[in-house]
């Protein structure tokens, strides 16, 4: 698992108002990442900045995104999972039409993975890549995948557990993101079902993110029988424990 985010620069802007962009990364890799970062930028369809490593430093990337001028971005941080800790193994990848960053874990080509060295989500580009396949291919997967396809911002969402939306019609702004902090408390969307989204018109499965709120039991259940306690995001695991065993009603 790792944690990824796609953004126009309002929303950059909307976050940097909000939270601070640098702090919002950090954010992110605290929760679950840390084995090594990565960005891409995309300007007039055209890929003009690609940078990754395992020492790539949040605040570095946070600085050339603000003085950067783009169209979108993203941004991933990792959880090492299939493939070791390096350079190379940092999202995102980059191969012909794509640019590709995945949160999940795909053990369903860790053959290839295993033979070529390479993490899952490269091996899942390389396939692509190899018989042709474009964003449809990526839905027979179950992680969130976010990036560039042919010039144009895409995520392909099977896993919507794993996704929240920032949107603001005001400013444009757009953010696809694993998760936001509780300090976003306005136009988080969530959605109901999957979709594949590649620009334009924003897929009509979003509704209000409420946060939802579990019994400090249950979060030590999540926390010991399932790894990690991440049903709605564990960007409310503050106000859960602070809860203590009270359960509070969507």
């Amino acid at each position: 698992m790792c944690r990824v985010v796609l953004m126009n620069k309002q929303g950059e802007k909307e976050i940097e108002k909000t939270y601070g962009l640098d702090k919002y990364l950090k954010y992110l890799e605290k929760q679950l990442g840390g084995h090594g970062n990565g960005f891409a930028l995309l300007k007039n369809k055209n890929v003009i900045k690609l940078e990754k490593g395992v020492n790539l430093d949040v605040r570095d990337i946070a600085n050339i995104i603000r003085k950067t001028s783009y169209d979108w971005c993203v941004f991933h941080t990792r959880l090492a999972s299939i493939g070791k800790k390096s350079d190379e193994n940092c999202h995102p990848f980059e191969k012909d039409d794509f640019v590709l960053a995945m949160n999940g874990t795909e053990k369903s080509v860790s053959f290839v993975s295993e033979i070529k060295e390479i993490t899952d989500t490269e091996a899942i580009l390389d396939i692509i890549n190899t018989y042709h396949f474009g964003l449809t291919a990526l839905r027979h997967f179950n992680s969130i995948f976010m990036g560039f396809y042919k010039g144009k911002p895409f995520v392909v969402a099977d896993n919507v557990s794993s996704i929240q939306v920032l949107r603001n019609k005001k400013t444009k702004a757009l953010v696809f993101a694993s998760e936001f902090p509780p300090k976003f408390r306005s136009n988080i969307y969530e959605t109901t079902d999957c979709f594949i989204w590649n620009g334009g018109r924003l897929p009509n499965t979003l509704e209000k993110y409420k946060a939802r709120f579990y019994p400090k039991r249950i979060v030590r259940k999540l926390g010991t029988d399932w790894g990690y306690p991440e049903l709605y995001g564990q960007c409310y695991m503050n106000e859960i424990e602070e809860l203590g065993d009270e359960t509070c009603g969507i």
